[in-house]
């Protein structure tokens, strides 16, 4: 039935029920149409029905996709229904109209076809538009995209199609509902079609992930619409395929619809969905998915054709799951453009308003009981409301930061919030995002970073030359996930010293690699400490890493820079080529004793002793992520609104911030590690302070002074 308006002039829903029609009176009589099986307006119907499944359904002004029309009135979901003000119970029923579903549903289909295809424009108006000027077709799709009132913005750009799309995402928003339902639309629209929907382990794919909840619209389909579908040679929990036995001259074969939809781990095989051509290919739960990265670079070749795209992957990942893919998922979500995935305008995280992430899902859009019957969220109700439950947790629990950050996790504003790693991440994620951020959307990395070369004039001192624009030289490598296939690395200079500045005002941690192997990266770390006549004081000053095939290259690095910077530098003493090195050059006096009084406070019974650097275990691992943590959160200034102003605010190093972010104690964080080194060193100082001769002997120190002696006289 067509209606006037499915929305007011202000842009709010109205008569939403008109796209739910048929749903609603099937779950009034347990039928979708009253025409006999088989005849002329029982085929109309079903007819009509594919048609929208297929292509979509407008009416009042509004037009929403097939899959959401499938999704609507013919994937019955658990949904709550109110009993009192305090209850609700669970209840089988069609979906309601969502006005986050209508964004995320449509964000698909302007990702896979572009926005003048899913707007019906014709062809003779689509190549007109293209011979527009740039500025002209920019503005004509930008208008186009309006018409549909999201509540998202995609720059015109990628208004054009042939994007895959990644999922960031509150709990609770019903996705694999949504998801399940375009796979079964899929199957039942698309013959001879491939749905694939991988995750890391099958837990999560059935039998209640995603893979189970299509099946059982395969089911009802079969049962209560006229698209049944036999499974005759295929019907496994993980695949289920349409086709029948078609006997020939006494021959079987399958004959039939041949769509087919199939469940894969990813567990140890990236590769496991290299080479299938498929319509879709869904990637559940990325947060605990630690080889996103590598299966969706394996999976998208099969899904193009020169510079189209045949197929869709779709990624996703809820909030209060981000474990060992966190990593994968966030790199790939903040940098969208780079995969091949649809570049929303990110609105949500703080200091992020110029730049791009995937499409993401608030918590305040459908919160449950802050929304309509109509499906329009009343988002300032939700917020207000979560608020209220962040502080009342806060406030009552016993652990209640803990059990705040996972709340935060679970039900978040932003996608800073969802990206949380509560259970190994101790650092103020949130603060290190909007950081982040505002560096990616400013370049200050690259606007305070200089690339240098460290070298020996003809005097001996050292000396860092800037390479210019035009330079050649090793390219940087300025994130935690390299972009660069060339791991030289080059170091980089943000502030360069004090001349004359006093020993020990700079402070530098190297994290190096071992030679023979593994694809850990090394690092160093420059901060300088406070120094009453400079302008900038507790601020890292210069950094690099890298993995150059010898090794030798970085520790030359390491000797360069603690020479430039007038200092001792502290390394990771586990690897055992820093020491050989500087001994070899008889320099052994610029490395930093082992810090023994920082172990002796976190390390219990501690029988290391190696005279020159720092050894990692667990509980210096705690003390380092103490300790960072301490510095981040730092107060250092007001901003001229009167924010304050931590350390975090002076950091310009966006590889820093990445690992900081997603930091777990399992993977390899080479800068975190090398930031570490330089807090035990200060650490060790302010100890040494506040004990002085008090304590016994440093015997380390001890050494130290007694080896420089001997190395100097020869």
């Amino acid at each position: 039935m067509q209606i006037d308006a499915v929305r007011n002039p202000d842009g709010i829903y109205i008569n939403t029920q008109c796209f739910r029609e048929e749903g609603l009176h099937f779950m009034k009589h347990k039928y979708y149409t009253p025409d006999p099986w088989g005849s002329p307006g029982w085929r109309d119907y079903w007819k009509v029905q594919l048609d929208r499944c297929t292509n979509g359904y407008s009416t009042g002004g509004v037009r929403i996709t097939g899959h959401h029309y499938f999704y609507l009135n013919f994937a019955q979901i658990q949904i709550s229904e109110e009993i009192s003000e305090k209850v609700a119970k669970k209840k089988k029923k069609m979906p309601d109209f969502w006005d986050g579903d209508y964004n995320y549903y449509w964000s698909l289909e302007i990702a896979r076809y572009g926005i003048l295809t899913v707007n019906e424009t014709t062809k003779e108006e689509r190549s007109i538009i293209q011979t527009l000027s740039t500025l002209e077709q920019a503005q004509r799709l930008k208008a186009e995209l309006s018409k549909l009132q999201l509540s998202i913005t995609i720059e015109p750009d990628y208004l054009t199609g042939g994007f895959h799309v990644i999922v960031g995402k509150a709990r609770r928003k019903g996705y694999s509902y949504k998801n399940g339902a375009i796979c079964a639309n899929t199957y039942n629209t698309q013959p001879d079609s491939l749905t694939l929907i991988g995750a890391f382990d099958k837990k999560y794919l059935y039998p209640k992930g995603t893979m189970g909840m299509a099946s059982d619209y395969l089911n009802f389909l079969n049962k209560h619409t006229g698209w049944r579908k036999s499974r005759e040679f295929v019907d496994k929990q993980d695949h289920r395929r349409a086709s029948f036995k078609d006997t020939i001259d006494g021959v079987s074969n399958e004959d039939g619809y041949m769509s087919e939809i199939m469940a894969l781990t990813f567990k140890d095989n990236p590769d496991a969905a290299r080479g299938k051509d498929a319509q879709y290919v869904l990637l559940e739960e990325a947060g605990v998915f630690p080889n996103l990265e590598d299966a969706y670079m394996a999976t998208a070749p099969g899904l193009s054709a020169g510079k189209y795209i045949t197929g869709q992957i779709i990624i996703f990942g809820t909030g209060g799951d981000m474990e060992s893919g966190t990593v994968d998922f966030a790199n790939m979500f903040y940098n969208p453009f780079e995969y091949g995935l649809l570049p929303v305008k990110n609105i949500w995280d703080d200091n992020a308003e110029e730049t791009n992430c995937g499409f993401f899902h608030p918590m305040y859009w459908n919160r449950e009981g802050y929304y309509d019957e109509q499906g329009n969220s009343d988002t300032v109700s939700a917020i207000a409301d979560e608020k209220e439950h962040r502080a009342k947790m806060l406030k009552n629990s016993s652990n209640g930061s803990v059990v705040l950050q996972k709340r935060v996790q679970e039900h978040p504003f932003s996608p800073s919030e969802a990206f949380l790693t509560v259970s190994t991440n101790s650092f103020p994620v949130v603060e290190l995002r909007n950081r982040l951020n505002l560096i990616n959307r400013e370049n200050l990395n690259v606007i305070k970073g200089q690339p240098v070369k460290l070298f020996k004039d003809e005097t001996g001192k050292v000396r860092a030359k800037p390479y210019m624009k035009d330079d050649e030289h090793p390219p940087v490598i300025w994130n935690f996930k390299p972009k660069t296939k060339d791991l030289t690395g080059c170091p980089v200079i943000y502030e360069y010293p004090i001349e004359g500045a006093p020993k020990g005002l700079y402070k530098i941690g190297y994290d190096p690699y071992r030679q023979d192997k593994g694809t850990s990266l090394a690092s160093i770390i420059v901060k300088k400490g406070v120094h009453k006549y400079s302008s900038s004081n507790d601020v890292i000053v210069a950094e690099y890493t890298g993995r150059p095939e010898d090794a030798d290259i970085v520790n030359r690095i390491f000797e360069l820079f603690i020479e430039l910077y007038n200092t001792e530098g502290m390394h990771e003493n586990e690897v055992t080529h820093v020491r050989s090195y500087f001994m070899r050059r008889k320099k052994l006096h610029l490395l930093a004793a082992q810090p023994d009084r920082v172990i002796s406070k976190n390390v219990k019974e501690s029988k290391v002793a190696r005279v020159y650097g720092c050894h990692m275990n667990d509980q210096m691992k705690d003390a380092g992520e103490k300790y960072i943590k301490g510095w981040l959160l730092r107060e250092r200034d007001t901003d001229e609104n009167g924010n304050v102003l931590t350390t975090i605010d002076y950091i310009n190093s966006p590889g820093l911030l990445e690992e900081l972010i997603v930091y777990n104690r399992k993977g390899n964080f080479d800068r975190v590690m090398a930031l570490m080194q330089v807090m035990f060193q200060e650490e060790e100082e302010d100890l040494e302070k506040e004990y002085g001769n008090s304590e016994k002997s440093n015997n380390a120190q001890d050494a130290v002074e007694l080896i420089s002696k001997l190395f100097r006289k020869n």
